[in-house]
């Protein structure tokens, strides 16, 4: 074999021996790196189980991001209830001086164009009063006389304690010194507060966005 003498020659002998241990070194390697690849193979599924398993509380951190939407809303369900900080009996009350300046506060004559104050005097504070007695009312040619046919409330969007605030809508009938006449519709923003025992109107403010 490869031209040794194993039988006659110590030198051969010598090389046989460590070609055959050559040999099953390498056999002894190739055993092993395939050991180990079957085993790293059949390690896979197990670490693809494991990263489904880490990815696992993803889904209770998405849960809870609900929660903070849950309690939005139900704060937003609330937003018009002012009966948080008065009664029922102080809302009604408040709501009746309120479509009753409403009324009174629209009506309109240029003929007496001071008369619609006078009218809404009782349902003022004082400062109040004061106040609306500095401004020169006048409306357009369209609207010289004004008058009221219905009423109906809304609610508004109102946190304070001492002020209780509605939206009062006024329909009725303008009419121009020429006698032409036309459906009108304006909104009163009303603030209704307590004065010496009495609710009366504070503020009030005409067709703008609540």
């Amino acid at each position: 074999m490869f031209g040794w003498d194993i039988h006659n020659s110590q030198s051969d002998r010598l090389k046989f021996f460590f070609f055959i241990l050559a040999v099953f070194l390498v056999i002894g390697f190739s055993t092993t790196f395939v050991f180990r690849s079957n085993h790293e193979t059949a390690s896979k599924p197990v670490e693809t189980g494991s990263d489904q398993t880490v990815e696992s509380p993803s889904s209770e951190s998405g849960t809870s991001e609900v929660e903070p939407n849950e309690t939005a809303t139900s704060e937003e369900e609330n937003t018009y209830d002012q009966a948080e900080y008065f009664t029922e009996k102080e809302l009604e009350e408040s709501k009746e001086v309120a479509v009753a300046f409403a009324r009174s506060f629209h009506s309109y004559s240029a003929d007496e164009p001071g008369e619609y104050l006078e009218k809404s005097k009782h349902l003022m504070t004082t400062s109040f009063y004061k106040k609306k007695s500095k401004d020169d009312r006048r409306e357009p040619l369209g609207r010289s006389y004004l008058t009221v046919d219905e009423t109906s409330v809304t609610p508004v969007v109102n946190k304070s304690t001492s002020i209780i605030r509605w939206n009062v809508m006024v329909t009725g009938e303008a009419k121009a010194p020429d006698g032409s006449k036309t459906k009108t519709e304006d909104w009163y923003l009303v603030s209704v507060r307590q004065e010496e025992g009495e609710w009366k109107v504070e503020d009030v403010r005409v067709n703008v966005p609540n």
